[in-house]
């Protein structure tokens, strides 16, 4: 279920993988009239890393007066899942579990929290494949009830925009996905 109507005045939950692809992102999204809320769920993200992708999202909120949800950070939860497959590429079975799992619980908080969509940054980056994350959000926004709004936000510059405005505002841009398994390769 994907929602497509215009945003202006809606309340979107953005997935946030990062300050950086947030940039690329919340300014699109706010410039279209919706109210954004940033949701900072990312188990993935080891310790140490997690810590200062979140100072720079929140440098971002102050600049755009957006609210962050934070829920705890748990990475053995992420371990759990993703062991069996730590030797494959980035991109694979992996990487669609550690989708399938953000996306679940932003849709699950945009649900609860009465939010009329849910969305992320993910697909900011060149690195991450925006059809499967749109089949993946599709499916589990079926099951919740709150729809996704399927934004490439890499076109129109975004990717681009998120590398200039990291510059201006001299926040940390990390250089891999964030797991232990991207950071070794």
């Amino acid at each position: 279920m994907f929602y497509t109507d215009d945003i202006n005045g809606k309340n979107i939950l953005l997935h946030a993988c990062c300050g950086p692809c947030s940039l690329g992102a919340a300014p699109q999204l706010v410039a279209d009239g919706a109210r954004v809320t940033l949701f900072y769920y990312n188990p993935c993200i080891i310790d140490g890393e997690y810590e200062k992708r979140l100072a720079a999202l929140q440098t971002v909120a102050r600049r755009y007066s957006l609210d962050i949800i934070s829920p705890p950070h748990d990475y053995s939860a992420y371990r759990k899942y993703s062991a069996p497959y730590a030797f494959e590429k980035e991109g694979g079975a992996r990487c669609s579990l550690c989708f399938s799992d953000r996306l679940r619980a932003a849709a699950a908080y945009a649900s609860e929290g009465g939010f009329d969509a849910f969305s992320t940054t993910l697909t900011v980056s060149p690195h991450k494949n925006s059809k499967l994350i749109f089949s993946i959000a599709d499916r589990i926004a079926d099951g919740v009830g709150v729809p996704f709004l399927a934004r490439d936000f890499k076109k129109k510059d975004g990717f681009k925009m998120s590398c200039s405005l990291s510059r201006e505002l001299n926040i940390y841009r990390q250089g891999f996905c964030g797991c232990e398994y991207s950071c070794a390769s």
